[in-house]
């Protein structure tokens, strides 16, 4: 499973990286039998807890917290993690992350599962990484002397984030050298949205994340897009975990002809409500094909279902990941969070893909070891045409539609 995050701005809720919290046991599937009187039952459960387990230091406090993320584990179904409990920091970084902007060093990061560490896909130009020496390939072995070697990759991310002017302490692997080095954070905005051109009548549009700015810098974009030159529209959804549901839904917009479905949501009561688009900028008769692959996921998925069915739009690259729902998060009066499926989607055309993902028209494996975001910041477009197996078949089927 590929997992990316940004130690700058995507350390997102994303499918690929889904966060795990304390479960304390809890099973992942609803149990058979009823637990009668549970008020009554989880009151005595406790104090005899408090009274006789075997370790004095427990506190109500411990219990009341697994009680919670363990409620919330009831109801997840396999092994996702969807409904979670959030604490006060992982508030913190979900909001940075839809801002666009945090207090980072400037790296673009993957679970290398191989060796159990964080390995650096991308040093951001300018970056206090940049700066410190810190280079594409290094692998983080510890941030301020803690190992976070086969841990929860949020926890990584989440050390390397901070306070602005703090400095961190880092120990790399480079080769068969460990590096130590201090790196100070400071604050760095990401931009998810980039066009780039690959000739004179093909864009690309890459979306990275549906950021509380996605839809304004996407619409910026749309008069270079509907410029005269213009007949074939790539757009790059590749490790795109989703992020704001209504950011996505705005983003299609910008796409999807006024009038038409984008999205039909169906909550507990199980009534199918449908959002079309009141918007519609894109010039007609643009040919667009979009890439994905199993980091494509939720929001990102949406966006896709919308523009193939309504403006036939076609995929390449692999299929997606296969997360067709939709969580809130409700804050508590502690600063600690719940976080909850509230409703389901399905595409224009009443279809879900939950657990199976949407299926590409054209199917092109990238190499083994290669990331779209490695080859999206490094390279220019002639070189990545040439690196990115998916990027060139995108190109050839957009110019030949």
């Amino acid at each position: 499973m590929k997992n990316i995050f940004t130690a700058l701005a995507i350390a997102s809720i994303s499918a690929s990286n889904a966060v795990s919290f304390e479960n304390f046991g809890a099973s992942k599937s609803r149990p058979d039998e009823r637990f009668a009187d549970g008020e009554a039952n989880f009151k005595l459960a406790m104090e005899k807890l408090l009274q006789e387990y075997m370790d004095q230091g427990i506190s109500k406090e411990e219990l009341y917290r697994g009680a919670t993320a363990g409620m919330l584990a009831t109801l997840n179904a396999g092994d996702n993690s969807w409904n979670t409990l959030l604490t006060p920091r992982d508030v913190k970084e979900i909001q940075s992350d839809l801002s666009g902007q945090v207090s980072g060093i400037g790296v673009a990061l993957k679970f290398d599962e191989t060796t159990g560490h964080a390995q650096i896909i991308n040093v951001i130009p300018n970056s206090p990484s940049e700066k410190s020496g810190l280079k594409q390939d290094d692998q983080i072995l510890s941030v301020d002397g803690k190992r976070y070697k086969g841990k929860q990759f949020r926890d990584i991310v989440g050390a390397i984030r901070g306070k602005v002017g703090e400095s961190i302490s880092l120990k790399v692997l480079r080769e068969d050298k460990v590096i130590s080095m201090r790196v100070k954070r400071q604050a760095i905005p990401w931009t998810p949205v980039e066009l780039s051109k690959i000739d004179r009548s093909t864009q690309l549009l890459t979306i990275g994340y549906f950021t509380n700015e996605t839809p304004r810098l996407v619409e910026r974009n749309m008069a270079a897009i509907n410029s005269d030159e213009t007949k074939n529209l790539i757009i790059d959804l590749r490790d795109n975990s989703g992020g704001d549901f209504e950011k996505a839904v705005q983003t299609a917009e910008l796409f999807v002809p006024k009038g038409k479905v984008i999205v039909g949501t169906k909550g507990r009561q199980g009534k199918v409500q449908t959002i079309s688009s009141k918007r519609g900028l894109l010039k007609p008769g643009v040919n667009i094909v979009l890439l994905t692959d199993y980091g494509t996921s939720s929001g990102a998925e949406l966006f896709a279902g919308a523009l193939r069915e309504g403006l036939s739009a076609k995929i390449v690259g692999q299929g997606t990941f296969g997360k067709w729902n939709v969580q809130t998060i409700q804050t508590l009066s502690n600063g600690f969070a719940i976080k909850y499926s509230v409703m389901s989607f399905q595409t224009p055309d009443g279809k879900t893909y939950q657990d199976t993902g949407l299926k590409p028209d054209v199917e092109v494996a990238m190499p083994a070891g290669t990331e779209a975001k490695q080859l999206q910041s490094k390279y220019d477009i002639p070189k990545r045409l040439e690196l990115d197996p998916q990027l060139k078949a995108a190109t050839e089927l957009v110019r030949a539609m």
